[in-house]
């Protein structure tokens, strides 16, 4: 009797294994059918159905690493950072040496405004890959954002070196070196991203302020016109009648400014364009031009309401009498 029970629990352990074993076969094999459709719902832009996918892998496999930075990725495309960061912290718990989950993780704490975790985050994956320009742009896009320039420009010079064709690197270069008072650098590196973006806002807004730093009073207008074949653009028009005022056609310079006052009434620096060039026509008339001192007085006036300290402006009024 005993040796018949010692023969029936040496099957039954055996059993248990056969069994076992087929039990982790099919979860393997699920695993990877399931990784398979995850990856071709990403390809397919179909991100929700990637992170219901990725979500039953880790269901089964809670440290499945490419599973977590999927979903991590899936995340990131649908904008939902919030549910992307700890998908990648959890990939960068399991595999500190993963570049994507390193770099992932970095990328979801800078949209998360988390900029000193995402500073550290970049560092880790230039450790693991140095030539990476993503993370040396990541640092310096995060330095920017934490108003410190200075340790930006490194590694926004390290993103154009390891790849020159990265226009969005060019344009980290330009506001690096545009605030750290570099102003021609700025101007040049803002010139070699238009060579390799398409034109954008950001883009021309940029340039706009860097043709004006550097006295390019032409290439202001160009800008400025462009930016206004866009849209009305207060910001454009101010710069313009600013760039027309200096090149000296005072018709065009406060046409410029009107249409900056009429698209933002609450712009204080094109209330004074207007009053100066009114004030320009006046003083040209052997001061006889009523309708321009007029015009100056309001002007000046109108943003003197909108910002007080402004000693240079409320000199004028005093002194002319307006």
């Amino acid at each position: 009797m005993r040796t018949t029970l010692i023969i029936l629990a040496t099957i039954s352990m055996q059993s248990c294994f056969i069994f076992g074993d087929k039990d982790q076969q099919a979860r393997q094999a699920m695993i990877e059918v399931r990784t398979e459709q995850a990856e071709s719902a990403l390809a397919d832009g179909e991100y929700t159905e990637a992170t219901r996918l990725f979500d039953e892998i880790l269901s089964a496999d809670p440290d499945n690493v490419p599973a977590w930075i999927g979903m991590g990725d899936a995340y990131s495309e649908l904008g939902e950072w919030d549910h992307a960061e700890p998908a990648f912290n959890e990939a960068c718990e399991r595999s500190p040496e993963s570049y994507d989950a390193q770099f992932g993780h970095g990328l979801a704490l800078q949209m998360l405004d988390r900029l000193v975790d995402a500073v550290s985050a970049y560092h880790r994956a230039l450790t693991i890959d140095p030539m990476s320009s993503e993370a040396s742009l990541g640092v310096a896009t995060s330095y920017l954002q934490l108003d410190e320039p200075q340790h930006a420009l490194p590694f926004a010079l390290r993103a154009v070196e390891i790849d020159e064709n990265d226009g969005r690197a060019w344009v980290s270069l330009g506001a690096a070196y545009e605030q750290t008072g570099k102003e021609s650098e700025a101007l040049d590196a803002y010139l070699a991203a238009s060579e390799r973006l398409e034109s954008s806002p950001e883009l021309k807004h940029n340039l706009l302020h860097a043709y004006a730093r550097a006295g390019r009073h032409r290439e202001v207008v160009g800008t400025a016109r462009s930016m206004l074949a866009d849209g009305p653009s207060a910001e454009a028009a101010e710069r313009m009648g600013w760039a027309w005022f200096r090149l000296g056609d005072y018709d065009k310079s406060a046409d410029a400014y009107r249409l900056a006052v009429n698209t933002d009434p609450q712009m204080y620096r094109a209330w004074n364009g207007l009053g100066v060039n009114a004030l320009n026509r006046w003083l040209i008339s052997e001061r006889s031009d009523d309708i321009a001192l007029a015009e100056a007085s309001e002007s000046f006036r109108a943003s003197l309401q909108l910002h007080q300290d402004q000693a240079k402006v409320a000199k004028l009024v005093s002194r002319y009498g307006l």
